[in-house]
């Protein structure tokens, strides 16, 4: 993964946002530093531009948060993800969805620029806040032999003390690698432990439906399953909740563990088009190959 090759051009960029005043006011400070902006849309499904690096809001109409990310990775598009109020395991999920980075809203416009300077220049931007939490993720739930290696964790440790992009790449201590190229083990190792734990669209879509509010036998009718095999989904939805927040109480319910982890991944609202797409592709394989008695026992 390189950067992406521009010669003499300005970069372009695309910005996605649920509101327009965002998108316009991101869109004036781009062509102010010099960047040429390709295109402003209000869904991920709307873009239908080629450029160098995307701008994704979090919070949009259709396909939201890791879901939107992971649309547009899949077209090619590099993306830095961006919300006001996206948690750790949100901002974890979409880096684990292929986000080359993340920025705050609440940055300052210097810092929200540069960013968007890194990803199209550098391949990613890491943030001393990203770096904290790819560091503490990676202590929390280690992958074993296959984890992130020293070079790895000196640069995250670098970005983690406010050092930029420019002074980690020339600190770098392994000469026949770039930091491109570093961050790329970071991110994929990043991906796999997410993977590990992260719910399946089934899980997500009955953690939705908890969050809403849906009793067992209301989120059971919704997604046309019995009540018995929801029963099954949430004690999988703790185990995987345990196991991606050690420091949790291990009498916590399979309700809340299902509530509290739908409000940390932005999982909230109305079924969005994963979810719809989940329910219509879920009920033959729910009712003919799900075996709610291993379900019910595989974290027990």
């Amino acid at each position: 993964m390189t950067a992406v090759s521009l010669g003499a051009r300005p970069p372009s960029v695309a910005i996605i946002d649920e509101h327009p005043i965002t998108a316009v006011g991101i869109a004036v400070k781009l062509a102010e530093q010099g960047f040429t902006v390709a295109a402003v849309a209000t869904a991920v499904e709307s873009l239908a531009v080629a450029c160098d690096a995307v701008v994704c809001d979090l919070r949009l109409p259709g396909r939201s948060g890791a879901a939107a990310v992971a649309f547009l990775v899949e077209r090619g598009h590099r993306v830095l993800a961006t919300s006001g109020v996206a948690g750790n395991e949100e901002v974890l999920d979409v880096i684990a969805s292929g986000a080359r980075g993340f920025v705050a809203k609440t940055a300052p416009v210097a810092g929200f620029m540069q960013a968007i300077r890194d990803v199209t220049e550098a391949s990613y931007f890491v943030s001393a806040g990203l770096a904290s939490l790819l560091v503490g993720d990676a202590e929390l739930r280690p992958l074993g032999v296959d984890d992130l290696g020293e070079t790895e964790l000196a640069v995250l440790r670098r970005f983690e003390q406010g050092w930029s992009a420019r002074q980690v790449s020339a600190a770098l201590e392994a000469p026949d690698r770039t930091l491109a190229e570093v961050l790329s083990v970071v991110w994929a190792r990043a991906a796999d432990r997410r993977a590990r734990l992260r719910p399946t669209p089934r899980e997500r879509q009955l953690m939705l439906l908890i969050a809403d509010g849906c009793s067992h036998k209301e989120a059971a009718a919704k997604m046309s399953i019995s009540t018995l095999t929801v029963a099954g989904y949430l004690k999988i939805i703790k185990g995987k909740y345990l196991s991606a927040h050690p420091h949790a109480l291990a009498s916590i319910t399979p309700l809340m563990a299902a509530r509290r982890w739908a409000e940390e991944m932005g999982v909230d609202g109305e079924a969005g088009e994963e979810e719809k797409e989940s329910t219509r592709a879920g009920r033959d394989r729910d009712r003919d190959a799900i075996d709610t008695r291993v379900a019910i026992d595989q974290y027990a």
